[in-house]
């Protein structure tokens, strides 16, 4: 895999597609997760604009993987103590599922917050998608708590150590 780049405002649309693609597949699947419309494009473009985004593109711009991260996320997680990187929106085009890519996105996201001295890569989960929680399980994260965040469904938050090298 290569590693995936800075997204730039000529990917949000890929972004915002790949999201659409998921939040289709969820509902088709009866999972209570993300809605279908619920984010849209002007907010991808924002949080493109802040640096939170990285892609993997097939071609020049055609988006097939994204995440956020986030070095702080009180929403979910309240106050940091400066020793974690947040992942969000972990997504990738339904056509590559069970590669292996979530798995290695979530290493270079890993990878990412140890040149930064973080020690813990965390992220969430919905409580309604059962699936993903044995995935993030089988992929070395533990739990860390459920909570409700605002509106939005409830919530498993996961975390694994980041492993250091030296």
């Amino acid at each position: 895999m290569t590693a995936p780049l800075p997204a730039t405002r000529a990917d949000v649309r890929g972004i915002w597609s790949l999201r659409r693609q998921r939040e289709d597949w969820l509902i088709a699947r009866g999972i209570d997760q993300w809605r279908p419309g619920e984010v849209p494009v002007s907010v991808i473009r924002e949080q493109v604009d802040r640096g939170e985004w990285y892609v993997l593109r097939e071609e020049e711009h055609h988006v097939i993987a994204g995440l956020r991260l986030l070095w702080q996320d009180p929403d979910f997680w309240g106050p940091d103590d400066g020793t974690a990187i947040y992942v969000h929106g972990l997504m990738l085009d339904l056509a590559l599922a069970g590669e292996g890519l979530g798995a290695q996105l979530l290493g270079w996201a890993a990878a990412q917050g140890a040149l930064q001295g973080k020690t813990r890569l965390r992220l969430d989960s919905a409580a309604t998608n059962p699936r993903l929680a044995t995935y993030y399980e089988d992929s070395g994260f533990s739990r860390q708590g459920q909570r409700q965040v605002g509106d939005f469904f409830e919530v498993i938050l996961w975390e694994r150590p980041i492993a250091t090298t030296g």
